[in-house]
């Protein structure tokens, strides 16, 4: 049949194709110098915009769940006259 990825009648021109092979990359190059400054940066820029918002959720957790077991115990001087 003849028509198969690679042996198609289109031709692209003026495209050019760069590739690397796996056994020349290198991993790990500048993770040190470069990716572990650009993480401590990045956390840094990403703590102010979200403490203010996990501290507010923390308060509303702690606020809502003391209300609730505050509002299932029960009166005792509602209880005081029962013989």
């Amino acid at each position: 049949m003849g028509l198969e990825f690679g042996e198609l009648p289109i031709r692209i021109r003026k495209i050019v194709y760069y590739t690397l092979c796996s056994s020349n990359q290198r991993f790990w190059a500048k993770s040190v110098s470069h990716g572990l400054p650009n993480l401590f940066r990045r956390t840094a820029r990403a703590f102010v915009p979200t403490v203010p918002a996990l501290l507010m959720l923390i308060w509303c957790i702690k606020w809502s769940t003391a209300e609730y077991r505050r509002a299932l115990r029960k009166n005792p001087k509602l209880y005081e006259n029962d013989t």
